[in-house]
C-alpha cells in the first residue's frame, strides 16, 4: 500500500557490514552506484508495454470480440457477418498511440537516469594504481579531473615515502563502498559517505537535506572523534582522527586532510591488513567472514569463474581480514556499519583505527547520524569534504526510502470498468437469449428455409427451378440441420459486439488531456512572484470534483514556512503591536479598563519592538537592599544608561544560543558590481597550504578586530540582518527568525562563529563592563534574580511616546563569546542550551543560554520561581515571596504566563528564554561530565541528556518570544469556502498542540463556537479511555445511530430490504470468492517465485482486502466490537483507584462517565490564572460609569449563548430511544417524489414543505426572540453581535448540531494506531466533527490516517492530500488525489503528486471549478458513450425478429465503425470539453454547488435510469418510424424517376433501393441525428462564436481559436456533415477497387439513398423529430417538477445575469 519499507539487511539476514578504507566492494551484497527509475528496456518494452495496456478490461474485451469475428469470418466454426478488422484495426490503432505515449514517458526517465549515473565525481586513487591500467577504448579511458589541483597529483608523506595520489573523474554509478570520495561545495553528495576531513574547522561540514526530508536549512555533519576513556591517558593511535583535549576545532589544508586519509587507508599502505584483525583485539571476536547472501544466476556464474580462473581480488581481500602473523604489518582503518536501511535519521556503526605503535590495540571510535552525508544532499558552507562510500546506489537511505508512484485510477475509470461488467453481462443475457430464439424459430420454420439450404432431404432439386430434369441445374448441397444454440451465441457476440463502446478508451483519454492542459492554462491558478503555473500531472482530472477529505500539511502549505519575529515579553511587557486574535476571547481577558491612569494589562503590546532598548533610568527605592545582603546591591549610577538584565541576557540568547552560520552570498556574476568582480578573482585555485581559504569569522575575512570588521558592519544589512554579501543559514526557520531580529531591531548582530566562539557586533552597552557586577556575579554575592530586579523598569518607561534607546549614537562593538559545549535540541527535553563564557571585556563570566518551549521552560525544577507560579496559576493561591526580588521575579513570570496565552490566541509560535550564571568550579565539573558523556561509546545519547538535564536546572527566565509563521494569501477564505462545499479538512502538523490549536482558529478550520476534544499524551489507558467516553457520548446523543443497540440487534436474515440488495449479496459473494483465490494463489503458487519480502506485502494486501471484504459483508460485527470495547475500556478505567477521585466530581456515576471537558487549552486557563493574578496584584480596578454598567445589563441576554455543551440536555438525551429523532416528516412525501426525484433531499423527504409541524413552530419562536434582542440593542444604542442562523429554542435545543473539532497528538495516536478496533473508534469519534487537527504527527502517521479514513468510511470516499516537503510524499502518494505545493521545501512533494500548484489558495479553483466541471463533462461523456452504443445495438436487436434471428446485421460493418469512432463521438467530445452548466463566478461565490460531485448527482442509479428508459424508447421510435416507411411497396422507387414521375399507374415505383444496404443505412441515418441532437441537449453552454471567425481582432488579446463555435462545427461539421461525406466516399472506394473487397457492396447506396428516395428526407425529418419530443418532454417536466440542485442553481445563476 506504500508505507511498508522493510530494511534490506534484516530482510536479508545481514548484521553488519565491514569495509576497508580505500578498497572497493564489487560484488554482493554491495550494490553499485547506479539508480534506474525506468520500467522498460529495449527487448522488454513491448511484452511489458502490451501486457499493461491489457489490463484494462475494454482492451481484452475487444480482443477477444475480435479473435471470436475472425474464427466466424474465415472458419466454418460458425457465422460472422461482420469482419473482424472493423474491431481489431481500430483496437491496434489505440493500442499503438498507448504504446507510444508509455514509450516516450518512459525515455524520459532514461535520459533522467542518465543524467544521474553519469554525472562526474572525484576518487582518490593510487596515481600508480590509476596508470597502470589497460586503456582499452578512448571513451571508457580512465582520467585525472582537471579542476583539482590542476589535474596533477598530490604528494603525500606517508611512512616515510612520498605516494602520489591522484584525483580520478569518474561517473557516479561507478562508484563502491569503500572507495574515498571528494565533494566540492554545493554539489549534490553521490553516495552516503562518513564524514572524514572537510575545509571547515574541525572538520565540520554543512549540509542541505531538502531532497531527503524536505528541510531547506542547513545541518551540522561532524567528523568522527576519537574517544577519551576516564582514568586513561590519550590514545595511543596515530593522528587519523581529532583527539578530544587537544586542539580540536583545529582545521587542516587539503594536504593535510588528503595525507591524513592515506595514512589509515590503502592509498598509503597497498598491503595494509584490516585493522579488525589485530591480534591485540582479539579478545572482541570480531566476525570478519563475508557477509551472507542470496544466490542469484550472475553470482552462481561468477563463482563458477572464481574457481576455475580464480579471482586475484578475492584472495587479496582474504588475504587483508586474515590475522597476520608478522608483528610489523601495517593496519588501515575499517568501518563496522549497520546493514542498509531507511532510518533517515539514525546510524550507528564505528571506525577501527591503526594502532599508533606495534603491537598496541586498534582502538574504536563510534559513529552515529551526525557522522554520514547522505546521498542527495548538498553539500553547502563548506569548500570541500573527503568521505567513506558506506552505502552506495540502491542500498542508500534515500534510494530505500523512495516509494514508488502508486498507479492511481480515477473513481470515474473504475465505474467504467464496473460498468463494462455490468454491460457484459446484460450482453450474455441478450446473446443467449437470441441463441435460444434462434433455434426456437429456425426449427419451427425448417421447411420453409430451403431459400437458405436448409432441406431433410437431399437428393431434393431446388424448388420453382426445376424446369426439365435434374442435370439442368444440378442437385443442392442441402444442410439437414440449423446452427446449434452454441454457434447462434458466439454469432450473435459478434454481431452485438458493440455494446462496449471501444471508441469511449480513445475519446475519455482525448478528453483527458484537454482538461489536464485547462489546468495549466488557468491563469487564477498562475503565481506570477514565483512565475509557477498549475500542473496536472496525472490524469485522474475528474476526482477533483468528487472529494470528501482533504488532509493538509501546514507549516509551507497553510503557512508561507517564513518566520517572523513579531513580539516578545521582558519584564513583564509585551513588545510588538498585536497580532489579529484567532482564537476566541476568554472571558477573563477582555480588553477592560483596569487602572485609573489609563493604563491596562493590554497596553502592553502596544509598545514598539525597538523600545525594548530603552535605558534603565532608575531603580525602585524598594530594591535598595537585595535579598537582605548590602554587598549584593550595585550602586543606581553604574546602572544607568544600560539595559535591564532580562533585556540584556535576553538578546544575547537571541544572538548567541541558535546554531544558524554564516555562509558567503554566492551570487551569479551579472548580480555582482563592477567594482567586486574587479577586485575578485575570476578563478579560483585549489590551493595545499594550510589557511587559505576564505570562510566568514576566519583568516583574511575574521570580523573580530581591524577596519574590515567596521566596514563590514556599517555596509547595509540584509533582510535576515547578515551582514553585506553574507547570509545566515538556520537548521530551524525559528533560530533564523530569532537572529535576524536580533540583528535587525536591535543590532545584535551574528557576525561568524568559528574555533574562538561565536562573534557578534553590538551597539548597547553591557551590564558586564561594570566590574562589581561582574565581581559578584562570580562570587555569587548578585544573583541574576536579585540583578534582574534591581534594573526593572516601570512600564512608563516604553510607553512614553519618545524612547531613548542606549544604542543611540553609539559605534558596535565586536564580542566573541567562546562556546563551551552545546546540548541540543532533543524531544524529551524540549528545549536548546549553550555553555558560554563572556569576553574578557565583559568579565569572562561563564553562563548557560537556553531556550524551549513553555511547557518545558516553566517546570519545578527547570525554572526559579516555577513553584510559585504554580502555585497561582494552577493552584490560585497567594504564596508570599520571601524577598523583593522573589516577588519582582513572580510579577515577571506571571506577566510571561499571560502573555503566552496572548501571543498563543494569535496564532504565535512561542518560545521562552532563559540563562543561568555559573561558577568556575561548576562549570569545570560539568564540563568534564560533558566531555565523558559526549565521547562515551554506548548510550551517548542518553549520556548526554542526562549532563543536558544537570545544567539546565534553576534557570532565570528572561523572556518569551513570539514568531510569526505567516498564512499564505487567501487561505482563511479557501478553508471556509471549501467547508461549504460539504469538504472536510484535516489538518496533520508537527507543531505542538498549542500552536496548531491557533493556527487552526486563524485559518477557519477552527472556529470559536467549536466545541474541541483534545486526546493529548499519555499513559495508554487514560487515551483509550479518552476516545472510548467520547465514543460513548456522541452514541448518546445521536451523532453514531450505526452504533447504537437497536441497529447493532437488528434482525438478520433474508429480509425485504436484503430482497432489494440481492445484487449487492451477489457482488459479496464474488468478492468474497475472488480473494480466496487470490490467498490461495499467492499462498500456494506464486510464492514459489516471490522473495520473502515481497510475499509478506503482498500477503499483507491481501489480508486487508479481506478484512475490509468482511467488515463490509456486515459492518454490525466489527461495530458491536468497538461498541463493548470502548464500555470495557471506560470500565477498566473507573475501576482503577487512581481515576477514582475524578468519578466523584462527575454528574453520571455509571461505567461511562466521561472525562471530557469543554475547558480551553491549558495555556489559554494558565494565562487567564495569571492576568487575574496580575489584576489582583496591581489592584486597579476601573469603576463603571452607570451608562456602562447599564448598557453591560442590558446587553447580557443579547449576546449569544455559548454554543458548547448542555449536561443536563446531553443526560436527558441519554435516556431517548437509540434511534436519533429527526424535524422530517418523511410520511409528507408525494409518490412522484420517491419515484421520479434525482435529488437526494427531495427523495428523503428534506425540505422545507416536509418540516414537521412543532418543529416549524419553535423557529417562529427563535424569530421573535431574535428580533426581541435587536430591539433591545436598539434602545441601550449598542450593536448586538452577529447571530448564528436560526436554531430551535432551548427547549428544542439538539445537542447533536454543535459543531464539534477534534485535536489528537502524535504520541497518543502510537496507543490507537495498529489495532483495528480502537482505529475505529478513534474514526468513529472524528467523523462527528467537522475538523480534525492531528499534531506532532510523524510522515508514516499522516499516511496511516489518512489511510484509516479510506478504510472505515463506506462508501470509500475520495480523499485529498496536499503538501510541500519530503514528509509528506508518504500521505500524497496513500491518498487518492495527491498535490504537491512548490514551496521552500524542495520539489519531492511536487514530483511525488498528481497536481502541482504554488499556493494553498488554489485548491478552490481547482476544485471548485476545474474538479466540478470535469466531472460534470466527462459524466454526461460516459453517459452518452453506452447510450450511443446501446441504441446501436438495440436496433440491430430489434431487427433480428424480422429476419428470422438470423444474424444478418442490419448495419454495414464500416458504417458502424465510423459511427463509433467518428459520427456520433465528436460532437460529445466537443461537449465534454467546453460545457458549462454554472458560470465560474457562481460557483466560486456559491461553493455548495460542489455538492453535486460527491452526491453522484451526474452519475446516480436514478439518472441512468433515466438514460435507459429513454434509450429503450429511441430504439423503438427510430425502428419503428422508419422500417415500415421502408417495406417492399411504393417506397421501393426511386423519386423523379419512379412512383413521383407516375410513368406506369400500373407499377408502384420502379423498385430501386429495395436492397438491405439501402434500408439499413437509412434507419442508420436516423440513428445518426438523433444521437447528435441528444449531443445538443445535453449541452448546457452553446459556444456559437464570433464573426468573423477566423480573423484576429488587434489589439484584444485572441486569436481566431477563441473565436469559432465549437458547438456547431461539432454537431455540423465532424457529424452530420462528416456522416455524408463518408457515405460518398465509402461508395467511391467500392466502386473503383476491386470486387473482391468488403467495400464493393456499398456502390450505389449512396446514390439510392440520398440522390434518389425522397422516402429518405421524409423519414429523416419526421424520425429526429418524434425521438427529441420525447427527450425534450422528460427533461421539461423534470426540471419544472423535480429538479436537480444543479438546475435550480443554473435558474438562480440565469436570473441574476439578467440583472
Amino acid at each position: 500500500m506504500g508505507l511498508k519499507k522493510k530494511d534490506k539487511g534484516a530482510a536479508g539476514g545481514e548484521a553488519q557490514r565491514i569495509i576497508d578504507f580505500g578498497h572497493p566492494e564489487l560484488h554482493p551484497p554491495f550494490a553499485d552506484n547506479s539508480v534506474k527509475t525506468s520500467k522498460y528496456s529495449l527487448l522488454s518494452f513491448f511484452p511489458m508495454a502490451i501486457r499493461e495496456q491489457f489490463r484494462k478490461f475494454g482492451n481484452v474485451y475487444f480482443l477477444c470480440i475480435g479473435f471470436l469475428m475472425f474464427l466466424g469470418y474465415y472458419t466454418p466454426l460458425f457465422y460472422s457477418a461482420i469482419t473482424p478488422w472493423t474491431t481489431l484495426g481500430p483496437l491496434a490503432l489505440v493500442i499503438s498511440v498507448s504504446l507510444a505515449q508509455e514509450a516516450y514517458t518512459d525515455l524520459q526517465r532514461h535520459r533522467s537516469d542518465k543524467a544521474t549515473n553519469y554525472h562526474p565525481c572525484v576518487v582518490l586513487r593510487r596515481a600508480e594504481e590509476l596508470d597502470q591500467q589497460p586503456q582499452r577504448r578512448k571513451k571508457n579511458a580512465r582520467k585525472r579531473d582537471l579542476r583539482l589541483n590542476g589535474g596533477k597529483d598530490l604528494k603525500v608523506r606517508v611512512g616515510g615515502k612520498e605516494i602520489p595520489i591522484a584525483f580520478e573523474s569518474v561517473y557516479r554509478m561507478n562508484i563502491h563502498a569503500g572507495e574515498l570520495v571528494f565533494v566540492r561545495n554545493r554539489e549534490m553528495l553521490p553516495a552516503d559517505l562518513i564524514l572524514l576531513a572537510s575545509a571547515n574547522d574541525g572538520g565540520n561540514a554543512y549540509i542541505e537535506t531538502s531532497s531527503i526530508d524536505g528541510e531547506t536549512n542547513l545541518k551540522l555533519r561532524s567528523s568522527p572523534h576519537m574517544p577519551t576513556r576516564p582514568g586513561t591517558p590519550a590514545a595511543t593511535s596515530n593522528d587519523s582522527l581529532f583527539e578530544v583535549g587537544e586542539d580540536e576545532a583545529s582545521s587542516e589544508s587539503f594536504r593535510q586532510a588528503v595525507q591524513r586519509v592515506a595514512k589509515m587507508s590503502l592509498l598509503g599502505h597497498p598491503d595494509g591488513v584490516c585493522a579488525l584483525a589485530n591480534p591485540a583485539n582479539a579478545d572482541e571476536c570480531p566476525d570478519l567472514a563475508p557477509p551472507h547472501t542470496k544466490p542469484s544466476p550472475k553470482g552462481l556464474i561468477t563463482n563458477i569463474r572464481r574457481k576455475l580462473f580464480g579471482d586475484a581480488k578475492k584472495d587479496e581481500a582474504e588475504r587483508r581480514r586474515a590475522v597476520p602473523k608478522d608483528e610489523t604489518a601495517t593496519y588501515i582503518a575499517t568501518l563496522t556499519s549497520e546493514p542498509p536501511n531507511t532510518h533517515v535519521n539514525n546510524y550507528n556503526g564505528k571506525l577501527t583505527l591503526p594502532p599508533g605503535v606495534d603491537g598496541a590495540r586498534s582502538e574504536h571510535a563510534p559513529l552515529n547520524a551526525e557522522n554520514i552525508l547522505l546521498r542527495g544532499a548538498v553539500l553547502r558552507n563548506t569548500e570541500w569534504v573527503i568521505g567513506l562510500a558506506c552505502f552506495t546506489g540502491a542500498d542508500t537511505k534515500l534510494v530505500m526510502n523512495s516509494v514508488a508512484t502508486p498507479s492511481k485510477f480515477s473513481q470515474l475509470d473504475m465505474l467504467i470498468n464496473r460498468t463494462v461488467i455490468l454491460i457484459l453481462i446484460i450482453m450474455l443475457i441478450c446473446v443467449c437469449s437470441l441463441g435460444a430464439a434462434s433455434v426456437y424459430v429456425n426449427d419451427e420454420a425448417f421447411n420453409e428455409l430451403w431459400y437458405a439450404g436448409y432441406n431433410e432431404q437431399l437428393a431434393e432439386p431446388w424448388p420453382y427451378f426445376n424446369f426439365g430434369s435434374a442435370d439442368d441445374i444440378g442437385f443442392p448441397e442441402w444442410q439437414q440441420n440449423t446452427p446449434n444454440f452454441f454457434q447462434n451465441m458466439f454469432m450473435f457476440i459478434t454481431m452485438l459486439s458493440n455494446f462496449v463502446p471501444l471508441s469511449l478508451y480513445v475519446s475519455v483519454e482525448i478528453i483527458t488531456v484537454m482538461m489536464m492542459l485547462y489546468v495549466g492554462w488557468d491563469l487564477e491558478m498562475y503565481h506570477d512572484e514565483s512565475n509557477t503555473p498549475a500542473a496536472a500531472r496525472s490524469t485522474i482530472v475528474t476526482d477533483l470534483g468528487l472529494v470528501e477529505y482533504i488532509f493538509s500539511d501546514k507549516t509551507g502549505t497553510l503557512t508561507c514556512n517564513i518566520m517572523e519575529f513579531k513580539r516578545c515579553s521582558v519584564d513583564g511587557h509585551v513588545f510588538g503591536l498585536p497580532m489579529a486574535k484567532a482564537a476566541p476571547p476568554l472571558p477573563s481577558i477582555a480588553e477592560e479598563a483596569l487602572s485609573d491612569d489609563g493604563a491596562d494589562l493590554m497596553s502592553d503590546s502596544a509598545h514598539p519592538l525597538k523600545h525594548l532598548l530603552a535605558s534603565s533610568t532608575s531603580t525602585s527605592p524598594r530594591l535598595s537592599q537585595v535579598n537582605g545582603s548590602t554587598n549584593s546591591s550595585v550602586a543606581p549610577e553604574s546602572l544607568m544608561d544600560k539595559l535591564t538584565f532580562n533585556a540584556e541576557m535576553f538578546l544575547r540568547v537571541m544572538s548567541i544560543c541558535h546554531t544558524v552560520v554564516v555562509e558567503k552570498d554566492h551570487a551569479p556574476a551579472s548580480e555582482q558590481s563592477a567594482d567586486e568582480s574587479a577586485s575578485s578573482p575570476t578563478k579560483k585555485k585549489w590551493s595545499t597550504k594550510k589557511g587559505n581559504r576564505s570562510r566568514l569569522g576566519t583568516g583574511d575575512s575574521n570580523v573580530s578586530s581591524g577596519s574590515k570588521a567596521s566596514k563590514k558592519v556599517t555596509k547595509k544589512k540584509k533582510k535576515d540582518g547578515a551582514p553585506d554579501g553574507y547570509n545566515y543559514q538556520a537548521e530551524s526557520p525559528d533560530e533564523g527568525a530569532l537572529v535576524a531580529a536580533a540583528s535587525n531591531e536591535y543590532g545584535f548582530q551574528l557576525l561568524g562563529r568559528n574555533s574562538s566562539g561565536v562573534q557578534i557586533a553590538s551597539s548597547c552597552p553591557s551590564l558586564l563592563e561594570d566590574e562589581d557586577v561582574v565581581k559578584g556575579l562570580k562570587d555569587g554575592s548578585i544573583t541574576a534574580k536579585s540583578l534582574a530586579a534591581q534594573t526593572a523598569s516601570g512600564s512608563s518607561k516604553y510607553s512614553s511616546a519618545q524612547v531613548e534607546t542606549v544604542d543611540d549614537g553609539v559605534a558596535p562593538r565586536f564580542e566573541t563569546w567562546p562556546i563551551l559545549a552545546i546540548n541540543k535540541f532533543d524531544s524529551d527535553r524540549k528545549r536548546m542550551s549553550v555553555l558560554v563564557r563572556s569576553p574578557p571585556e565583559l568579565g569572562s563570566v561563564p553562563m548557560l543560554l537556553c531556550k524551549g518551549a513553555d511547557s518545558s521552560m516553566l517546570l519545578e525544577g527547570v525554572c526559579q520561581g516555577a513553584r510559585m507560579l504554580e502555585s497561582v496559576v494552577d493552584k490560585n493561591e497567594s504564596p508570599k515571596p520571601e524577598s523583593e526580588a522573589d516577588d519582582s521575579e513572580l510579577d515577571a513570570l506571571l506577566g510571561i504566563q499571560a502573555h503566552l496565552g496572548e501571543f498563543a490566541s494569535e496564532g504565535l509560535r512561542t518560545l521562552v528564554l532563559g540563562v543561568k550564571i555559573l561558577s568556575e568550579e561548576g562549570a569545570e565539573q560539568w564540563l568534564a561530565k560533558f566531555k565523558e558523556a559526549s565521547m562515551s561509546i554506548e548510550d551517548r545519547d542518553k549520556k548526554l541528556t542526562d549532563v543536558a538535564y544537570e545544567v539546565e536546572r534553576d534557570l532565570h527566565i528572561v523572556g518569551a518570544t513570539a514568531i510569526e509563521d505567516r498564512l499564505q494569501d487567501g487561505v482563511p477564505e479557501t478553508i471556509a469556502n471549501l467547508e461549504k462545499a460539504g469538504i472536510k479538512l484535516w489538518v496533520l502538523t508537527g507543531d505542538k498542540r498549542e500552536t496548531a490549536i491557533e493556527i487552526g482558529y486563524s485559518t477557519k478550520v477552527l472556529t470559536p463556537k467549536m466545541h474541541l476534544t483534545e486526546v493529548v499524551d499519555g499513559p495508554a489507558q487514560s487515551v483509550k479511555a479518552l476516545v472510548a467516553m467520547e465514543l460513548m457520548r456522541h452514541i448518546k446523543i445521536g451523532n453514531l445511530p450505526d452504533y447504537q443497540l437497536n441497529a447493532l440487534d437488528e434482525a438478520k436474515g433474508f429480509t425485504l430490504k436484503s430482497l432489494l440488495n440481492c445484487l449487492t449479496l451477489v457482488g459479496n459473494w464474488w468478492a468474497k470468492t475472488w480473494l480466496s483465490w487470490r490467498y490461495f494463489y499467492l499462498a500456494k503458487i506464486r510464492r514459489c517465485w516471490l522473495s520473502k519480502d515481497a510475499y509478506e506485502d503482498k500477503l499483507d494486501d491481501i489480508e486487508e482486502e479481506i478484512e475490509a471484504q468482511r467488515r463490509k459483508a456486515d459492518p454490525r460485527i466489527q461495530r458491536r466490537k468497538v461498541r463493548e470495547l470502548a464500555r470495557e475500556i471506560i470500565k477498566n478505567y473507573w475501576a482503577d483507584p487512581k481515576n477514582a477521585e475524578q468519578l466523584e466530581g462527575t454528574q453520571d456515576h455509571d461505567d461511562e462517565a466521561s472525562i471530557v471537558t469543554d475547558d480551553p487549552p491549558a495555556i489559554f486557563e494558565r494565562a487567564k490564572s495569571a492576568r487575574a493574578s496580575l489584576e489582583s496584584r496591581r489592584k486597579s480596578e476601573v469603576k463603571m460609569s452607570d451608562s456602562e454598567r447599564v448598557m453591560k445589563l442590558a446587553l447580557a441576554n443579547v449576546s449569544p449563548s455559548n454554543d458548547g455543551f448542555d449536561e443536563e440536555a446531553l443526560s436527558m438525551l441519554s435516556f431517548r430511544p437509540a434511534q436519533h429523532a429527526t424535524n422530517f416528516d418523511k410520511k409528507k412525501r408525494t409518490v412522484l417524489e420517491r419515484m421520479f426525484a434525482t435529488d437526494k433531499d427531495v427523495r428523503h423527504g428534506k425540505l422545507g414543505k416536509h418540516l414537521k409541524q412543532e418543529y416549524k413552530d419553535a423557529l417562529a419562536l427563535d424569530e421573535q426572540e431574535q428580533s426581541g434582542k435587536e430591539e433591545m440593542a436598539a434602545m441601550v444604542g449598542a450593536t448586538p453581535p452577529a447571530s448564528p442562523p436560526a436554531s430551535p429554542r432551548k427547549g428544542h435545543f439538539d445537542v447533536s448540531s454543535v459543531n464539534r473539532g477534534l485535536v489528537v497528538e502524535g504520541a497518543a495516536l502510537k496507543h490507537i494506531l495498529g489495532d483495528p478496533v480502537l482505529e475505529e473508534m478513534l474514526f468513529a469519534v472524528a467523523s462527528c466533527c467537522e475538523s480534525v487537527i492531528a499534531c506532532r504527527v510523524s510522515p508514516i502517521q499522516k499516511a496511516l490516517l489518512l489511510k484509516m479514513v479510506r478504510k472505515y468510511v463506506s462508501p470509500t470516499p475520495t480523499t485529498l492530500a496536499i503538501g510541500d516537503g519530503a514528509n509528506d510524499v508518504g500521505m500524497i502518494q496513500e491518498a487518492h488525489i495527491g498535490i504537491g505545493i512548490s514551496g521552500l521545501e524542495g520539489q519531492q512533494a511536487v514530483n511525488a503528486s498528481d497536481f502541482a500548484i504554488a499556493q494553498f489558495r488554489f485548491l478552490e479553483p481547482l476544485l471548485l471549478i476545474h474538479g466540478r466541471w470535469n466531472f460534470m463533462r466527462m459524466s454526461k461523456a460516459v453517459l452518452f458513450f453506452f447510450y450511443k452504443n446501446a441504441a446501436l445495438i438495440g436496433t440491430m436487436i430489434v431487427f433480428s425478429s424480422r429476419n428470422l434471428h438470423s444474424g444478418t446485421p442490419l448495419y454495414d460493418p464500416w458504417v458502424i465503425a465510423v459511427f463509433n469512432f467518428v459520427g456520433a463521438s465528436l460532437p460529445i467530445i466537443f461537449t465534454a470539453i467546453f460545457d458549462r452548466d454554472l458560470p465560474r463566478d457562481y460557483m466560486l461565490r456559491n461553493p455548495q454547488v460542489y455538492q453535486s460531485g460527491p452526491n453522484n448527482e451526474f452519475l446516480s442509479l436514478r439518472m441512468t435510469i433515466r438514460w435507459v428508459v429513454l434509450t429503450l424508447i429511441q430504439v423503438l421510435v427510430i425502428y419503428y418510424c422508419s422500417a415500415p416507411a421502408l417495406y417492399l411497396g411504393g417506397s421501393v422507387t426511386s423519386a423523379f424517376k419512379g412512383l413521383m414521375g407516375n410513368f406506369n399507374r400500373d407499377v408502384p415505383g420502379d423498385g430501386e433501393g429495395g436492397d438491405m444496404k439501402v434500408f439499413g443505412t437509412t434507419i442508420y441515418s436516423q440513428l445518426i441525428y438523433v444521437v447528435t441532437f441528444k449531443a445538443l441537449f445535453e449541452t448546457r453552454s452553446l459556444i456559437h462564436g464570433e464573426f468573423p471567425t477566423c480573423t484576429c481582432r488587434r489589439g484584444k488579446g485572441e486569436g481566431w481559436p477563441n473565436r469559432l463555435g465549437y458547438t456547431w462545427i461539432g454537431l455540423t461539421f465532424f457529424s452530420i456533415l462528416f456522416y455524408i461525406w463518408f457515405l460518398y466516399m465509402y461508395q467511391l472506394i467500392g466502386r473503383k477497387g476491386p470486387q473482391t473487397t468488403t467495400f464493393f457492396p456499398f456502390v450505389y447506396v449512396t446514390e439510392h439513398l440520398l440522390n434518389m428516395r425522397s422516402m429518405t428526407w421524409m423519414v429523416s425529418i419526421l424520425t429526429p423529430t418524434i425521438a427529441v419530443i420525447v427527450d425534450v418532454s422528460g427533461k421539461v417536466y423534470s426540471n419544472m417538477f423535480y429538479p436537480t440542485q444543479t438546475q435550480i442553481h443554473a435558474e438562480i445563476a440565469v436570473n441574476e445575469a439578467k440583472k
